[in-house]
């Protein structure tokens, strides 16, 4: 189906007026509905209506809800339709669509127990209205954080203490996955660094395509970062998303599940999908211009480094770092694959000179190793030091913690003249791309969380770092 890439806003990400169908009225009963309307009832939806074929009332915060019979007693238009209940009942949502036009259904459920999902798909081919678009069958549906052209939207239906939505002004990303559980991790594991606009679990694709979702968020100026999560393509839908990449600027991240027979037989039971050849896909991202991950890890690694660092883009490829182990130094050295060592002005190593009071840094490398007798101010002034060099595009700076010397403890790290404080800074105010390592564990993650709100890429190690610094460096 054809539709204009306004239609897509007004209909999943800015939708006026939103049916929930599925929100029991019993409290002891767990409801996907009941936790997605909830969801929407905290973000302030004033659109919202709740469904249940039993009618009553149900209350959130104080505020009374009618439980409509069904879509023909809602007066108002309806945009979207959030579909929770049973999946053997989904024909008879479409029939109803029929009396109660509305542009688009997230069928949250997954496909009835008694068929394959070939045939249910043929069922809804039947039925399904021209001009109604659909998100699922098995899917999570859309996280879409408020801004001021839109309330926002979330489906995805977990109680805020289990899964908090974090967003900020700097949310600037989109990951379309084919695994909502996969949805969940990513926004768990990447939540604090508040980078995603939006959150589209697909499942099945019974209707809208990867290439739908592709098209529309490559002309969404929100969002500056394309991340994918792909188990497999139905038929001709491989060639539009290559046909489509080659022509998108924006940064398109995959991950690509289905690699071996055993994942692509896990891939068929879990969303009928078709993997095809990794080493075909493999080849058309490099032409065209996708940057395919071979890791989960590397996938949320690398999200992070082109989201956060989306306004820091290199002008060449010369790197420079700060460590204070020497360990770090020789590390990130062996994980360069693309970038260069810069070699550092005159001027600079001047200034290094200075800086170094305790004598003990080698000024003739751009890999600073200022030792552990380093502090907070020496790291920050060397850090802005070769920042300041005009052969240096890009840098690095790894931290371990655990020494004396720095205010990097809950019961210091948030002083002015700590050194996250002052590294946060220092990332405000340069247009080079900085990413930070944090050697060190769970007491230290206060720490981190101060360069996280800053908005700068942090890593739990050097290696995941330069990987991620080098393959944005080259992308660009």
């Amino acid at each position: 189906k054809a539709c204009s890439l306004l239609w897509y806003d007004c209909c999943f990400f800015s939708p006026k007026g939103i049916a929930v169908i599925g929100v029991s009225n019993d409290p002891e009963k767990y409801s996907l509905g009941r936790e997605i309307a909830q969801l929407l009832h905290d973000m302030k939806r004033e659109d919202l209506y709740l469904i249940n074929n039993k009618g009553g009332i149900f209350q959130y915060g104080g505020k009374d809800y009618r439980l409509y019979k069904n879509l023909k007693e809602i007066d108002d238009n309806i945009d979207l339709v959030v579909y929770t209940a049973p999946a053997k009942f989904t024909i008879d949502l479409f029939k109803d669509i029929h009396q109660k036009p509305v542009k688009s259904v997230i069928l949250i459920s997954g496909v009835p127990s008694d068929i394959e999902y070939s045939e249910f798909a043929k069922q809804l081919q039947k039925i399904v209205p021209q001009n109604t678009r659909v998100i699922g069958p098995n899917c999570m549906g859309v996280v879409y954080t408020p801004d001021n052209n839109s309330k926002g939207l979330n489906t995805f239906f977990i109680e805020k203490k289990r899964l908090e939505l974090k967003y900020s002004d700097f949310s600037n990303t989109v990951l379309l996955t084919q695994s909502g559980a996969l949805a969940v991790t990513e926004l768990d594991r990447l939540q604090e660094s508040r980078l995603f606009k939006s959150i589209v679990s697909f499942g099945n694709k019974y209707d809208v395509k990867i290439s739908d979702l592709l098209a529309y968020f490559s002309e969404n100026p929100s969002v500056e970062v394309i991340s994918l999560y792909i188990e497999g393509f139905d038929p001709g839908e491989g060639r539009q998303f290559f046909e489509l990449a080659k022509k998108i600027k924006k940064p398109i991240i995959v991950y690509k599940a289905g690699k071996t027979e055993a994942g692509a037989k896990a891939a068929a039971s879990h969303t009928a999908s078709m993997t095809g050849s990794y080493d075909v896909f493999k080849a058309a991202c490099s032409q065209a211009g996708v940057i395919l991950t071979e890791s989960i890890e590397d996938h949320h690694d690398l999200i992070k480094t082109f989201s956060l660092l989306a306004n820091k883009k290199p002008k060449g490829k010369r790197v420079a770092g700060v460590v204070n182990a020497g360990f770090e130094s020789t590390a990130s050295a062996d994980e360069i694959e693309h970038m260069i060592q810069a070699n550092l002005d005159l001027e600079t190593v001047e200034k290094i000179k200075k800086i170094d009071r305790y004598g003990l840094v080698d000024s003739h490398t751009s890999y600073l190793d200022i030792t552990p007798m380093a502090d907070d101010k020496m790291y920050a002034d060397f850090t802005q030091a070769i920042l300041d060099d005009k052969n240096v595009d890009c840098v690095f700076v790894s931290i371990v913690p655990h020494t004396v010397s720095l205010k990097t403890i809950p019961e210091t790290c948030h002083a002015p003249d700590g050194s996250a404080n002052l590294l946060s800074d220092i990332y405000k105010k340069s247009s080079k791309p900085i990413v930070v390592s944090v050697n060190a564990g769970r007491y230290y993650e206060e720490f981190t969380e101060i360069l996280n709100k800053a908005g700068i890429p942090v890593y739990h190690d050097i290696r995941c770092a330069i990987n991620s610094l080098d393959k944005f460096t080259h992308f660009h």
